[in-house]
Parts: structure tokens; sequence; C-alpha cells
């Protein structure tokens, strides 16, 4: 199994070996909250980058039915958190799924790096 919703990008552009962002180095993660005028919460965007590629990748969630309580919880001091965590058993998250889309064939904890930075907050 694995994922089988939407997917933002393809496995080309995103994954271990890809053109625009390579998985298996670094990579730059930048994340904003968009209000509007109001001062609701209205979007929030996501935009991957990597040194050496000249092809960020974005998506923007801005139908999620919980804006509204999201604004509240930010405005109330909820704080966003940045995990990094690792697994053999990840492909329900980034595997290929039931398109056959997915940027993983398989998953190794041992891959993965054994620290992050997290940084630019």
């Amino acid at each position: 199994p694995g994922w089988n919703g939407p997917r933002d990008f393809t496995s080309e552009q995103y994954g271990p070996g890809a053109s625009c962002i390579d998985t298996d180095k670094a990579f730059q993660v930048e994340v904003a909250f968009r209000v509007d005028g109001a001062g609701s919460l209205a979007a929030m965007e996501v935009t991957l980058m990597q040194e050496g590629h000249n092809c960020p990748l974005n998506f923007r969630v801005a139908d999620y039915k919980g804006m509204a309580e999201m604004t509240t919880a930010l405005n109330a001091g909820m704080t966003p958190i940045v995990s990094y965590w690792s697994a053999d058993d990840m492909l329900w998250l980034d595997g290929k799924g039931g398109d056959n889309r997915g940027a993983c064939d398989g998953d190794s904890a041992k891959k993965c790096g054994d620290s992050v930075t997290i940084s630019d907050f």
C-alpha cells in the first residue's frame, strides 16, 4: 500500500536522485502562514529548495476546513512544531502508493542522517 492521496510532485521532481529536490542531499524548507485582512489564517505555503537546482517546489494549503480553529489556536499561543524522525515503515507517507507516483520504493532508517539543522525561525 502506501499513500493514495493527491500528490504535489512526481518522483522525478522529488525523491532520491530527483531533478529538483534530491532527498539524498540536504535541502531547504520554507513555510509561511498567510493571513487575510482580518488576521485570520488564510493559507500555509511551503517551498522546497536545493542548492544547484533551479526548480523550487511549492505547495499551498488554503482549503483546510479547520482554518478558523487553527487561527484561534495560533492566536492563543500554539507553537508549530518541526520534527525529524526515521523508520523502516514510512511507505504510508512517501511510498509509491496505489498510483505508483510516490518518491520511494523502500525505506531504510539507516540511510537517514544522524542529525538535521533547523534554523532561521
